[in-house]
């Protein structure tokens, strides 16, 4: 019986010990500044966002991977997000898009 419970207890502890991982959040704009540490956003109608960046993020343009460098101010992106420990945003994956048409 003693067994049963301790097994129990473990089973329960591994279960509540996994962190759960909220769904990223999605943001598009355009590029205002970008550098090693941040990408700052500026977003039709809202405010600027700053996004933190690190050596985790992933930098796509389409499928392909591409560097960080290759993104520029002005460039159009859409960047997944999650939250640090600050709950500030930092990026997951930042995707270039096409130009927004007229």
């Amino acid at each position: 019986m003693k067994f049963l419970i301790v097994l129990l207890c473990a089973v329960s502890a591994v279960v509540y010990a996994q962190e759960v991982q909220p769904p990223l959040a999605s943001f598009t704009g355009t590029v205002r500044h970008m550098d090693a540490s941040t990408l700052t956003l500026a977003r039709t109608d809202e405010d600027d966002l700053v996004i933190l960046c690190n050596r985790k993020t992933r930098y796509y343009s389409g499928s392909k991977k591409i560097k960080r460098d290759d993104i520029k101010p002005g460039d159009r992106v859409s960047v997944e997000t999650t939250l640090d420990p600050l709950l500030k945003p930092e990026a997951v994956n930042v995707r270039l898009l096409p130009p927004e048409k007229p």
